[in-house]
């Protein structure tokens, strides 16, 4: 009794090892992202509620991306392009294995160049890194970040430009395995300027509710004054 349970321990731990695959995920159309990306570069580019994703790949058969702990398939259309552009035949499916979610990403032949692929986000954006090589995150148009009050990215950014269609581009040069994670909070560029109407407005809202207080005070006050000096005469 004893060996068949071990036996039945060792087959669920060779199950969880080993991971269960699902069926295929549809392919997306190369035509929705910027492509091709850059050598040994992992780019994000946000716009506020989803996430586009870069990466490239070097002499590999067999590439699996971390799609979350949830077990959820935040994962969808994905792409795969030569370094000239030219579609790739692949084949990509889910995968869990020991709790954690992959999309696998299957090359009839070692295969460099890029692939693609969107997942859902909101304006807290945060990665785990697994690999060394370059990190960029391309910002929405008219976004920021770097306001403790409003948001902040940690780590820094070892440099910040600007590209062609005025999007703000952080970027991390080799910063895996000294930070296993990057978090971008970001945020429009007149929320600052919004922020400061707001406070503003606060306080003067404060000085006229003081000073209101402050009249009323003075008033109950000089009336109980002329009360209690007609009660003494």
């Amino acid at each position: 009794m004893r060996s068949d349970r071990i036996l039945i321990l060792v087959i669920l731990l060779s199950v969880l090892a080993a991971g269960c695959v699902s069926s295929e995920i549809k392919p997306g159309n190369p035509e929705e992202y910027e492509l091709p990306g850059l050598d040994n570069t992992t780019i994000f580019y946000l716009n506020g509620s989803a996430i586009q994703v870069v990466d490239s790949v070097n002499n590999a058969t067999e590439v699996k991306i971390p799609i979350g702990d949830s077990g959820e398939m935040n994962f969808k259309n994905p792409v795969v392009v030569d370094s000239s552009g030219n579609d790739i035949t692949f084949n990509v499916s889910k995968e869990t294995s020991f709790g954690r979610s992959y999309a696998r990403f299957d090359f009839g032949s070692p295969f460099s160049g890029f692939i693609a692929f969107t997942q859902s986000d909101g304006q807290d954006f945060s990665r785990e890194l697994t690999k060394n090589g370059s990190v960029r995150v391309v910002l929405p148009v008219d976004h920021t970040t770097g306001t403790r009050f409003l948001g902040i990215t940690q780590p820094e950014p070892d440099n910040i430009i600007t590209d062609d269609w005025g999007r703000e581009v952080l970027i991390w040069e080799n910063p895996y395995p000294e930070h296993e994670k990057i978090s971008v909070k970001y945020y429009h560029k007149g929320a600052p300027a919004a922020l400061l109407y707001f406070l503003v407005f606060l306080l003067i809202a404060a000085l006229i509710i003081y000073s209101y207080y402050k009249l009323s005070m003075m008033a109950l006050r000089k009336k109980r004054e002329m009360m209690e000096k007609g009660v003494k005469e």
